[in-house]
């Protein structure tokens, strides 16, 4: 549940419009790790918040987090 709001928290928002927000890639990677491991979301929940942050970034994100 912290993974969610802190990618939802740390996330750049635009000011004019809160729905229209995007994330680096490496924000991404790191979020995504960190859901992966966490416990208290089941793999459904996490593939499906997974799924959700890669919509919100800008352009092409392939790699792994270092």
């Amino acid at each position: 549940m912290l993974s969610i709001l802190l990618a939802l928290t740390l996330a750049h928002h635009n000011d004019a419009n809160p729905y229209d927000w995007h994330m680096s890639c490496e924000r991404f990677l790191q979020r995504s790790v960190e859901i992966q491991m966490d416990l208290n979301l089941d793999r459904q929940s996490k593939y499906n918040l997974i799924g959700y942050l890669r919509s919100k970034v800008a352009g092409k994100c392939k790699g792994a987090y270092t």
